[in-house]
């Protein structure tokens, strides 16, 4: 319980540590294979260039080209005029709840997501590049083209119940988000070459597949921002876990150190006790009023409940089981004097 409070916090830093460890490395693998992903153009060497590649495939590529739907595109649900080929409905609950220490903040959850994707391919000129599960990427830029937010009309029973409950509804936010047709964006996934033609998806190896309007540079330096904001964390992180550990182990330190003055005391005062015995014992005694144990101290202490004075004070302290004349166990011993 003493290092309870600093225990607690230093488990919470290396969580976040760990989490902010966890994000670093992966940032800093994916810093490293978009830079060195090749940017190759939509055109007619693509395929070429596929063919030469073991497997027909690129493991790390980025492409850039204008959207266009294979088919029918879809259309907004909120704003009819807007064609696309990813959709997502978004309905967000703004409330506010109370926090720990008791205090109301406001906060959103997601109370619901539709997504909805139609097949499309990256075109410059007349060649083309499809781009498959796009929902999947970790960066997608998507317009906003509805957003609508309705405030809650609460009833006194309601602002009663949240009271009580903790959390009070504000409002409903719809928003909707769709990648437009003829956006011009960049594209980085696996690159492959099959029968039906140029494909690009997720990669197989773990790295991030990204659809955004920003360019490979660009992306990289988000990225490098990123990492750095992490590992700036982590650093603090570090430092506050190196603090807490300091502490932990000052206070043990101290702890262990006071125990050892107090033996060392304690020592020194039964080393002394034992000789001003010694100092004020008979120098005389007969051989029946000896330590049955070491025979060269007097008996001084009486086991219990067998009654046998058998031991001297130095002999007693180490002997707790049984009694040595009769071998009773001895539940407890009291000191004797022998006139």
């Amino acid at each position: 319980m003493e290092y309870l409070q600093e225990a607690v916090l230093l488990g919470v830093d290396l969580l976040v540590l760990v989490l902010c460890s966890n994000q670093y490395y992966k940032l800093r693998k994916n810093c490293r294979a978009l830079k060195d992903a090749p940017q190759l153009p939509i055109d007619d060497q693509l395929s070429d260039r596929l063919r030469k590649e073991p497997d027909q495939k690129l493991k790390y590529a980025v492409i850039r080209g204008s959207v266009t739907p294979i088919g029918t595109a879809l259309r907004s649900a909120m704003s009819p005029s807007v064609t696309g080929v990813l959709q997502t409905m978004t309905l967000t609950e703004h409330r506010v709840a109370r926090a720990m220490l008791g205090f109301w903040q406001e906060e959103k959850q997601i109370i619901h997501v539709s997504a909805n994707e139609t097949p499309f391919k990256l075109v410059n000129g007349k060649q083309g590049v499809e781009i498959v599960n796009g929902l999947s990427a970790e960066l997608l830029d998507m317009d906003t083209v509805y957003e609508n937010y309705e405030p809650s009309s609460l009833t006194v029973f309601d602002h009663l119940f949240g009271l009580f409950s903790g959390v009070r509804q504000k409002g409903l936010q719809t928003t909707e988000e769709m990648l437009r047709d003829g956006s011009f964006i960049t594209a980085v996934g696996e690159l492959e070459f099959d029968d039906s033609g140029v494909r690009l998806h997720p990669p197989s190896n773990g790295s991030p597949m990204f659809l955004t309007t920003a360019t490979k540079s660009t992306l990289l330096k988000r990225l490098e921002e990123a990492k750095s904001s992490t590992l700036l964390k982590m650093i603090v992180c570090g430092t506050i876990s190196a603090v807490l550990i300091g502490l932990i182990t000052r206070k043990i330190y101290k702890r262990k150190k006071q125990e050892w003055e107090e033996n060392k005391l304690r020592k020194q005062l039964e080393q002394s006790r034992a000789t001003r015995r010694a100092r004020m014992r008979s120098t005389v005694i007969s051989e029946d009023q000896l330590c049955v144990v070491c025979i060269v101290n007097p008996k001084e202490v009486i086991c219990l409940p067998c009654g046998h004075v058998c031991l001297c004070e130095n002999c007693a302290q180490k002997i707790n089981l049984h009694c040595p004349v009769c071998r009773t166990v001895i539940e407890t011993k009291a000191a004797a004097f022998i006139s």
